[in-house]
């Protein structure tokens, strides 16, 4: 399984501590977390490390699973697709770099939306493409071609919920669209809450305010007259204390109101007035009891506006995000070194001229130096060569184990890397796109006899790297894991 996900002493396709500054994810003290195509659970991890109380991970590749509960054993992961999502509400789902796999993406978003809290946030990282109309646009990447939405379309895909784009996410090598972050919530009807005392102008606001917007307007004088004539229904305690020498001082009755601890049974019968959608509420309300209003409404479902607009936020400041997530980084080196017993790859790169001579440039895409292998897992060694001289043929790379030499062909299309290589290039041969290779049914318990890899030209052997295992012992970090708690932490720190 290619690395996607990077972690300290890992480089993976993706920029994970990157991405997490830029997702801005809301506090997670508390609140269950759902990953939807977790990798290697490094989102996961981050809820945990934030105070959730519990973190969900879901991703077709048990591999993908298999190392993140190896970082992670404190989270929950599982090996299945978005089709079956884990039991429960989730406080916050991630869906990250995935939207555009789904064959129906409206309607993943739907079910991810079902699958939320009432106060609940989905966070999308996703390519909006760019177009003036409510449409599916067809893009071609350099690995496949898929449908993007345009803003226009995600517009119409979220109509029935509150959502805001929050800014650019981390681009991704060989997607030709910039990528979004969007969070998304269930839209709550607002209720504008008036308390003041009397004679402050909360009617003449209402009036000239609220009423030419076509906002429902309930009074709390009149609700009360209403009350003490038992012309609404009330519960029995509030109709009795409205009743009890009844007045027209509506400060004096909202006093001996609240005083009885009946803010619950008034809020109730302020939202049946409402009718259920977003009103302006026009009543006194001592100030001490007033915290003890918003609460209830909250409780039913509103979203309580007084002067200025209260509510949770759906994300972090960028300041805040960028701390967390360093700290986090932190958190991960502490992780990676106790996990020194783990067993990783350990890939070295061997120093040769004939190499540099003959080749512009290759890469080694799989394993990366440092990528845990979990029991029982095999594993595939892929990546790329382009020669010097852009005519020549023939060129084949070779894997030696146990004294056992495999030679593989160089077939595998990698348009991606002639592009970005050779972008000033007048003519490149058709062949050259060919430069790819990739090789698998390897297995974890061959390599500590260690395995050469190199290429083959005119029929002589260029090693190129050496593969290994780094298994340290309790108590006692290898050399390797020596070396990625000094140079590769410092690496980690810098992104």
């Amino acid at each position: 399984m290619t690395q996607y996900q990077s972690f300290p002493g890992v480089n993976g396709a993706s920029e994970s501590l990157a991405k997490l500054k830029a997702l801005r994810l809301p506090s997670f003290q508390g609140k269950r977390f759902l990953d939807v195509g977790c990798n290697e659970g490094f989102f996961c991890g981050y809820a945990r490390f934030d105070g959730a109380s519990e973190a969900v991970g879901i991703d077709k590749s048990r591999v993908a699973v298999s190392r993140a509960q190896v970082r992670f054993p404190d989270c929950r992961f599982f090996a299945q697709s978005w089709q079956q999502l884990p039991d429960g509400r989730f406080d916050v789902i991630l869906l990250a770099s995935a939207l555009h796999y789904a064959e129906d993406q409206a309607a993943l978003i739907y079910r991810l939306m079902d699958s939320l809290s009432d106060n609940g946030t989905l966070v999308l990282e996703m390519g909006i493409a760019p177009s003036g109309k409510s449409e599916w646009v067809s893009v071609k990447r350099s690995i496949d071609e898929r449908l993007f939405p345009s803003r226009g379309k995600l517009a119409e895909i979220l109509a029935e919920y509150a959502w805001k784009i929050v800014g650019y996410s981390v681009q991704q090598a060989g997607d030709p669209l910039s990528r979004y972050v969007v969070h998304v919530r269930r839209q709550r009807p607002f209720v504008f809450l008036l308390l003041e005392s009397p004679g402050s102008g909360k009617t003449t606001l209402c009036r000239t305010l609220f009423a030419k917007a076509q906002v429902a307007v309930v009074s709390g004088d009149l609700t009360y007259r209403k009350l003490s004539d038992r012309q609404i229904p009330a519960s029995e305690a509030l109709a009795a204390v409205i009743c009890e020498d009844f007045s027209p001082q509506y400060d004096r009755v909202a006093d001996k109101v609240f005083a009885q601890g009946l803010a619950g049974d008034l809020v109730e019968v302020w939202c049946r007035q409402g009718g259920g959608g977003e009103f302006a509420l026009d009543s006194y309300v001592p100030e001490k009891y007033q915290q003890e209003v918003k609460n209830a409404f909250d409780e039913r479902g509103y979203v309580p506006v007084v002067l200025n607009w209260e509510m949770e936020k759906s994300m972090s400041g960028p300041g805040d995000a960028a701390k967390k997530a360093s700290r986090y980084a932190e958190s991960l080196l502490d992780l990676t070194a106790s996990q020194a017993t783990v067993a990783a790859f350990q890939v070295k790169r061997v120093s040769s001229p004939a190499l540099v001579q003959f080749f512009s440039g290759w890469h080694l895409d799989q394993p990366v130096n440092g990528q845990l292998i979990t029991e029982h897992e095999g594993f595939t060694v892929s990546g790329w060569a382009l020669p010097s001289d852009l005519n020549v043929e023939g060129v084949r790379c070779y894997v030696r184990l146990k004294g056992v030499t495999q030679v593989f062909k160089l077939e595998k299309r990698r348009e991606d890397v002639v592009k970005l290589r050779l972008k000033d290039q007048p003519a490149v041969p058709e062949t050259l796109s060919y430069c790819g290779f990739q090789f698998s049914g390897l297995r974890k318990d061959e390599l500590p006899a260690g395995m050469e890899f190199g290429f083959i030209v005119n029929g002589e052997e260029m090693p190129a790297a050496r593969l290994g295992i780094s298994q340290g012992t309790p108590g006692k970090p290898s050399l390797s894991r020596k070396f990625l708690a000094g140079v590769g932490a410092r690496l980690w720190r810098r992104r």
